[in-house]
Formats: C-alpha cells, sequence, structure tokens
C-alpha cells in the first residue's frame, strides 16, 4: 500500500513549472521510504527527512546528481557501500519513457517490492512531460534492523536512431545495520530530532 504519509491518498504531483515543488521540473527529483507501518517513525523516514532539508537548502543546485550523491554520503556508519554506472538504449514511444526511468529505480530494489514501487514512481514522472534526467532516493526498511539506501541518477538523451534514447544510470547503494548498538547510537543522535517528512508532491512513503 503506498501513501505519501500514513492515512493520506496517493501522491498527485503539481503541475510542472510551479514554484511548489521544487524537485519537479524536466529534471524531477523524488524520495521513496519503503517500511512496515508503525507506531513509531521509522529511522529511515527520518534520515529522509533530513536528507530532504539539505537538499532545500540550494534550490540552485537541488537536482544535480552530485548534490543528491553528496547528501546521501554523508549519512554516517554505511556499510557495503557500492557505486556502479551503465548506458542503456532503449527504443520505444516518449510516453513510455516515465515508466522506463521508474523501473529502472525499482529494479534495483528487487524482490517483491519491485512492479508494485514501479507503478507510482512511473505516475509520478508522467506527470512532468518528457523527463530528461532523474534523481530517485529509496530509503528501504523493510527489515526493521537495516536500512538499505538506493540513489539512482539518471540521465536520458536521444539515442542513435529515430525513437531511440541512451539512458545513462549511476546507482549508489549503501546500507545500514541497526543492530549494531553503535550504528543506531549514532543514527539516534544525527537524525532523531527528524519526524517524517511532511505531504509533500515529491516524497512517497510505501508500506510492507
Amino acid at each position: 500500500m503506498l501513501c505519501r504519509t500514513a492515512g493520506a491518498a496517493c501522491p498527485l504531483p503539481l503541475a510542472e513549472g510551479t514554484d511548489m515543488n521544487p524537485f519537479a521540473k524536466t529534471v524531477a527529483g523524488l524520495f521513496l521510504v519503503v517500511g512496515p507501518q508503525t507506531n513509531n517513525p521509522l529511522e529511515a523516514e527520518g534520515i529522509c527527512s533530513a536528507l530532504i532539508q539539505r537538499l532545500s537548502d540550494d534550490r540552485s543546485r537541488n537536482l544535480e546528481p552530485s548534490t543528491w550523491q553528496n547528501a546521501v554520503q554523508m549519512v554516517p556508519n554505511q556499510v557495503e557501500s557500492a557505486t556502479t554506472s551503465q548506458a542503456l538504449d532503449r527504443t520505444m514511444p516518449i510516453g513510455d519513457l516515465p515508466g522506463a526511468l521508474a523501473s529502472i529505480c525499482a529494479n534495483i530494489v528487487g524482490g517483491s517490492h519491485a512492479s508494485a514501487l514501479a507503478q507510482p514512481i512511473g505516475s509520478y514522472l508522467s506527470k512532468f512531460g518528457e523527463p530528461t534526467a532523474f534523481n530517485c532516493l529509496i530509503l528501504d526498511q523493510t527489515r526493521t534492523s537495516q536500512i538499505h539506501l538506493y540513489l539512482t541518477c539518471l540521465n536520458v538523451t536521444d539515442g542513435p536512431s529515430s525513437g531511440s534514447f541512451r539512458i545513462a544510470s549511476t546507482l549508489l547503494s549503501t546500507t545500514l545495520d541497526l543492530s549494531n548498538k553503535q550504528t543506531r547510537t549514532n543514527i539516534t543522535e544525527v537524525f532523531g530530532s527528524f519526524g517524517p517528512p511532511s505531504d509533500e508532491p515529491f516524497y512517497l512513503r510505501f508500506f510492507t
């Protein structure tokens, strides 16, 4: 089940070009927290709030992939960190591009969530016409003792033939092991004052 905050309706992003959504232009950004519905906020929700705040500090650069990557890399006590890049050539109608980008982001999470996550991500992107770039940060706390962070930065250019696109993908993935007492203490000290993200069009909450 997906909603922006517990008990809220599914997201309806604002129209392209409005100032109310600073993470949506032809270049778009999206934050997504995956995890069970709990009485208290998940640690992933606090981390997400902090990252949104940090990225909102400089709206002239808040959609640059390097800005997102630097923000994620500042989260302490990361293990199993990796960065991979690849380029994909796809031939499709322009209208199918949001769905293709959404599938790339969702498939990185894998498991049973992948197909369920692709639909709302694609719906978000489709509100803004033809996306030329997309930054998607997913914090997966399906298991309360671990948080998996997946940052996907996509850049779209015309391919070599008519109707084709080249999608450059950079993935930064890392894990926070909350079963480690020191890690949990550090995460609480840094992010404990942050509650869940507010009801914003660039934030989605996916309940497992």
